[in-house]
């Protein structure tokens, strides 16, 4: 399969939908993916299984605010310089991109990486959706290290970290050194080997998120073909009524929690609470969906999902829940997007315990 210039509204409407209401915009990034595309011709999608076990494959993505980078705009030679870099740090080739966040604009920066390196995109990422942690990616689990981590802002400097005790600490030092880039960075890390990403990735990500985008945008130019996309995505609809009410936390916290009224029972209510993305729904008491699930907020008439930062009070929607990816619900992997991780407690009995965690 090649991702062309033709299929980049379908990759970012899915991308949005897997983001679960966090991600970041895509549109910004789908303009510059577009004239990436139709410069340097389409990027082939690649099984990780097709590529020599210890070949090497580098994730890249954005980090840091994706509101700065509207002020502060990516140049190609961002990514290029992250890949190179770490190719260089490990005296290799670098034989393909990988993804690392399949919801959201890092979706799209994944494909453009892979176009402006003129090199082929496996078709496989870290999280299936969008989460706001480096550390949070089925790649952690599966035993890969984040470093080395290079990190290279529009103006041309890089930044390195060559080791960190953790993935975790890795985390933490990226989002240390992103005030002195500007804000946001491309980056480079997890560098792994085409067997280790076939092992540990989610298989499949870009060619589901095409997709789901495609099913998706034919819902909201025909309503008769809703059902059909719930159906193709495994969702389930949950929720459809007004937003009553929108409480945030102050800063630096993000999040907070929007309550609904149901359309046609108005002593029905359900509270979304969210992070940088919708993280739970509670139905009268009754949680019906949490992370790492993914939570989907859409405009009840144009079917156009709605982000977190974007939802207001008066907006008439409809909520569905998409199951999370299957490698999340390992013992060893959901840990890291359980409920707990997000400041939220609940009695989970997907998970090997059955207890909150």
């Amino acid at each position: 399969m090649e991702i062309t210039a033709g299929v980049v509204d379908d990759l970012a409407a899915g991308a949005t939908l897997k983001g679960s209401g966090g991600g970041g915009d895509t549109s910004i990034v789908a303009v510059l993916l577009r004239h990436a595309l139709r410069q340097h011709g389409p990027v082939r999608l690649a099984d990780a299984g097709s590529l020599p076990s210890e070949a090497l494959v580098v994730p890249v993505a954005a980090t840091g605010s994706i509101t700065v980078m509207l002020e502060r705009l990516p140049a190609a030679h961002c990514f290029t310089d992250a890949v190179t870099a770490v190719g260089a740090l490990l005296g290799r080739d670098v034989a393909a991109i990988l993804g690392f966040e399949a919801g959201g604009a890092n979706a799209l920066f994944a494909v453009a990486a892979a176009a402006w390196s003129r090199l082929p995109l496996i078709d496989a990422d870290g999280m299936g959706r969008a989460f706001p942690r480096v550390d949070q990616v089925t790649f952690n689990p599966g035993g890969v290290a984040a470093a080395p981590v290079v990190l290279a802002d529009p103006s041309g400097n890089l930044v390195t970290i060559n080791a960190a005790r953790d993935n975790a600490d890795a985390e933490r030092l990226l989002r240390a050194a992103l005030p002195a880039l500007g804000g946001w960075a491309a980056t480079a890390l997890y560098p792994m080997t085409a067997g280790q990403a076939a092992r540990c990735g989610i298989r499949g990500a870009f060619s589901d998120t095409i997709r789901l985008g495609r099913a998706l945008r034919e819902g909201q130019r025909d309503r008769r073909s809703r059902a059909a996309m719930l159906a193709e995505a495994g969702a389930s609809p949950l929720f459809s009524g007004v937003v009553i009410e929108v409480v945030r936390h102050p800063r630096p916290r993000t999040g907070g929690a929007l309550t609904l009224e149901h359309e046609s029972d108005p002593g029905r209510v359900m509270r979304v609470e969210m992070a940088d993305e919708y993280a739970m729904t509670i139905d009268d008491g009754a949680v019906t969906a949490h992370v790492p699930d993914i939570i989907c907020v859409l405009d009840k008439r144009t079917w156009q999902p709605i982000s977190a930062e974007q939802i207001s009070p008066g907006r008439h929607v409809e909520v569905i829940r998409i199951p999370a990816p299957a490698e999340w619900l390992t013992a060893d992997a959901y840990p890291l997007v359980a409920p707990p991780m997000f400041g939220l407690g609940v009695l989970d009995d997907r998970t090997p315990e059955g207890r909150a965690r």
